[in-house]
């Protein structure tokens, strides 16, 4: 076999096995260990933080509560990978749904202990949500996620 062909079928068994991690990587189910229901102890407050659980493309870092619109990611890490990974609020335990959406597709921008801010959308409050993910769309996949809970 030539050097070329060799090096053709090794990028395809390179792609093959990405694209595996990727899927096993999806979730499948409700996103968290949570019941799916918020508690009003559970209801997220200014102050209160989420700690990144790492899933996937080496997600990491925390989320905190700044006012009652603004979420803060503070030392925040992800690779960039990935296909069409956007962060949205959801409940603890409650099946992925697109509702609370707060970026665009973050794909190709890597990050290492960043910074960012985030918006709720329009009309949301902390009764909506207590959990923060960012999500691969197409597969379905949580690639980090973490519960907001009172500071320690």
């Amino acid at each position: 076999m030539s050097s070329t062909k060799m090096e053709t079928v090794m990028t395809r068994v390179i792609r093959s096995a990405s694209m595996l991690a990727a899927l096993s990587a999806c979730t499948g189910g409700p996103v968290g260990t949570g019941d799916g229901i918020v508690e009003m102890d559970e209801v997220p407050e200014i102050g209160w933080e989420a700690e990144f659980v790492t899933r996937a493309h080496d997600v990491a870092g925390r989320a905190v509560i700044i006012d009652e619109s603004t979420i803060e990611l503070q030392d925040f890490t992800y690779d960039g990978g990935g296909v069409n990974a956007r962060f949205f609020l959801l409940i603890d335990g409650e099946e992925f749904h697109d509702t609370y959406e707060l970026t665009d597709n973050l794909v190709g921008q890597a990050f290492d202990e960043d910074t960012l801010t985030l918006d709720l959308p329009e009309g949301t409050s902390f009764e909506d949500f207590n959990l923060i993910t960012l999500w691969c769309v197409p597969f379905r996949a949580d690639f980090g996620s973490g519960v907001f809970q009172p500071p320690q």
